[in-house]
Parts: structure tokens; sequence; C-alpha cells
């Protein structure tokens, strides 16, 4: 995986071949079809490996919704906005140009990913209020997008750095404030926005 990832963040998903793989792994093209059974196959593992950073906070006894929102948020940003992912997401939209499916394939799958521990949140906190569930993927996905998109965006083509924690955790309180505050069937935003930030 090592290998693998160095070589695709060098040259690009499309120009690196298997065996610049096994000379970046000091091994025979035989060995490494061994392993793996193509180019692809190799990638989409390391895509695999990857979403394996990706930890989610365990709920603490007497969180709010706006806590465990808050939180999620947190560890999700520290994800995407990491050296090592925003690489990798270069990469995937660059094979665009060669391979539209290979593209949306793996950025649907990426994001699909990600929304789906915000939609558990809000499916188990709505489940009283009867919300469709349609309506929950889709403000999960704007929640996900008022408080990180700008930032990633922004890190991801170069245009500026990613945001220090402090920013960033004034940027997701204030997303899941207006979030919850704008939001029928939800629970409200918590009573203050001094209070110390759950663990995140």
């Amino acid at each position: 995986m090592e290998a693998a990832e160095r070589v695709f963040l060098a040259k690009g998903y499309h120009a690196a071949t298997m065996d610049d793989v096994a000379r970046a792994a000091g091994m025979s093209k035989k060995t490494v079809y061994g392993l793996i059974e193509s180019k692809a196959e190799l990638f989409a593992a390391l895509v695999e490996h990857h979403k394996g950073q990706l930890k989610f906070p365990t709920p603490e006894p007497g969180w709010t919704l706006h806590d465990t929102l808050y939180a999620n948020l947190m560890a999700l940003a520290r994800f995407l906005l990491s050296p090592s992912h925003l690489a990798l997401t270069r990469v995937i939209i660059a094979e665009y140009t060669h391979s539209p499916d290979f593209g949306r394939i793996f950025l649907r799958n990426r994001v699909m990913q990600t929304k789906a521990q915000l939609e558990t949140c809000l499916l188990g906190d709505a489940a009283a209020q009867t919300l469709p569930e349609a309506e929950i993927r889709e403000r999960a996905s704007m929640l996900i997008g008022m408080a990180l998109g700008d930032f990633h965006t922004g890190a991801l083509i170069g245009y500026r750095a990613p945001p220090s924690r402090a920013v960033l955790e004034t940027r997701v309180r204030r997303a899941v404030d207006v979030f919850l505050a704008g939001c029928t069937g939800l629970t409200p935003p918590s009573p203050t926005s001094d209070e110390p930030p759950p663990p995140g």
C-alpha cells in the first residue's frame, strides 16, 4: 500500500504502472500480481485503506444532537483535510478525464461514506418525527457542505491551506447551530456557544 500510494501520487493513476509499483515495493511484478490482480484493484484497495483512517467518535452519555453532529463533523474534517487524503482525492479527480466512470465510482463511494455517519445521527434523532429518509440524506449533505465545503475546496485546489483547529472548530460549531435552528423536526441547537466542545 505504501509503495502504491507513492507511485499513484507521483504519477497519477493513468500514468502509473504495475512495474512502477513493483520497483517501489522492491519486488518483482510477478510477486505483485500474486498479491493483487490489476492496477484498478490495487487502487481500489488503496482507497479502502484510506477510508479505514476515518474514525468517528463514540457518543458519550449526555451528548445532545448538537454535540454528536459537532464531534462527527470534526472527525470528518480532520480526515478530509489531511494532506494524504487531499492528495489522493486530487488523483481521483484527475483520473476523471481519462475514465469518467472510474472517477464517478470512487467519488460517489467516498461521498456516500462521509454522509452515512451524519445520516445515522439525524435519523436516530428524527425517527419520532417521521421525517422521510430522503430528506434526512439531503440535510446531511447540506450540513457537510455548509460546515466544510469551502475549506475542503480551497485546500483541494491549493487556493488556501487547511484552517487551524481553532478556526475549524468555530466554523463547525456555527454551522451546526445554523443547521439545527433552521431544521424543523430536529433538536434545537445548544443553548450557548461558549461551552467547551465535546471531545473530537
